[in-house]
């Protein structure tokens, strides 16, 4: 019997793997934020932030962050310098935020985006964001509130997806995009706000192809500019001043219910249009001059916001094709369902001049508790 239980024992174990691809995390320094900047004769400056827990013999745990900071010729030349820096050796594997300055983003940002895809045990599901300034003053950044400067950066952009200004866009989203034609994209802009102590999102930054156009959306137009994308948050806000020569003047603030998108392309006389369709069901937030139980007030308030809003989008529009940022991938379409149009047009000079109409028609369904 225990003969048998041997033979048992041994042939399960056989079949057991085991854990081939283990890594002690007490070998390693878990790189949680990074940063890429454009240093002095095209070469990078790579900036990390690393955390450490120390436990003393008689006292409560403690986290230490170190921000280091190296130049290099390229991300793997970098990774190898901080390694000569640090006790135990360089682990990016849980990177949560990558961030590159505006003055790097201005190129090819794939220069630093090739060595993620590459390296298997990337995160490729870590946020992509543009330092306003430099990465490594964002991320040599402190606040008393938060120390670890990856989960304030994270929160931030968490936040600005949940309430319907950024799209969300990953390494692995991002990849796709880079290297697709005809579709183009936007990224969260990070700003260190040194007068008021804050790390801030500041807008969306457009990109072309591989590079940042200098071009930005505000960060009150963000959220009508995700809406038109088709990408609603929990929350979509959006406030406006009604004209004062209608009865019911005054600011209002709507919170969007039910969001449908619709992008319609025409051809025609030799040319290609578009017809962007926004509707929009809402509740009243807010409203001080009331009388939302007359039927005229109503009206008047989804005739006043729809016009107001599609003129903020025909403005939005001018801003994408002044930036020549192809964000609602007309030419992805264009290339599906006009295959004859587009091989004959070269789209990045034919976007900037195409005709794009939005329009956007707001319902009222809900007043709030007050009538």
């Amino acid at each position: 019997m225990i003969l048998k239980k041997a033979l048992l024992c041994i042939m399960i174990a056989t079949l057991l793997t085991g854990c081939w691809d283990e890594r002690n995390f007490k070998n390693t320094k878990l790189i949680l934020s990074m940063g890429f900047d454009k240093g002095e004769d095209e070469d990078l400056i790579e900036t990390v932030s690393i955390a450490s827990v120390e436990k003393a013999a008689m006292g409560p745990i403690e986290e230490n962050i170190q921000v280091i900071s190296t130049g290099a010729m390229n991300v793997t030349d970098g990774r190898n310098k901080i390694d000569y820096t640090i006790p135990e050796s360089f682990d990016p594997s849980k990177v949560k935020v990558v961030l590159i300055g505006k003055e790097l983003a201005k190129g090819d940002i794939y220069q630093v985006l090739d060595k993620f895809y590459r390296e298997p045990k990337s995160n490729l599901n870590a946020t992509l964001a543009l330092a306003d300034s430099s990465a490594k003053d964002v991320l040599s950044f402190k606040t008393e509130e938060f120390k670890r400067v990856s989960k304030f950066i994270g929160g931030i952009i968490e936040g600005a997806i949940a309430s319907t200004h950024a799209s969300g866009e990953n390494l692995q989203l991002i990849c796709e995009e880079l290297f697709e034609p005809g579709v183009d994209f936007t990224l969260p802009i990070i700003k260190a706000d040194y007068e008021n102590g804050v790390i801030k999102f500041d807008g969306l930054a457009l990109f072309h192809d591989d590079h940042y156009t200098e071009k930005n959306i505000q960060p009150e137009d963000t959220t009508l500019l995700m809406l038109l994308l088709d990408k609603k948050g929990k929350i979509a806000r959006i406030t406006r001043k009604i004209s004062e020569e209608e009865e019911g003047n005054g600011n209002v603030s709507v919170n969007v219910m039910k969001h449908n998108r619709n992008i319609k392309l025409n051809e025609k006389g030799g040319e290609l249009t578009a017809d962007l369709d926004l509707s929009l069901k809402v509740r009243i937030m807010e409203y001080p001059k009331n009388h939302l139980s007359e039927k005229k007030t109503i009206e008047m308030l989804n005739k006043e916001l729809s016009e107001l809003l599609t003129k903020d989008a025909e403005r939005l529009v001018e801003q994408l094709k002044e930036a020549n940022s192809d964000v609602f991938a007309l030419g992805r379409r264009a290339h599906a369902y006009h295959p004859e149009f587009y091989k004959k047009v070269d789209w990045d000079e034919y976007y900037p001049t195409m005709e794009i109409t939005p329009k956007v028609k707001v319902k009222i369904q809900q007043y709030g508790v007050v009538n």
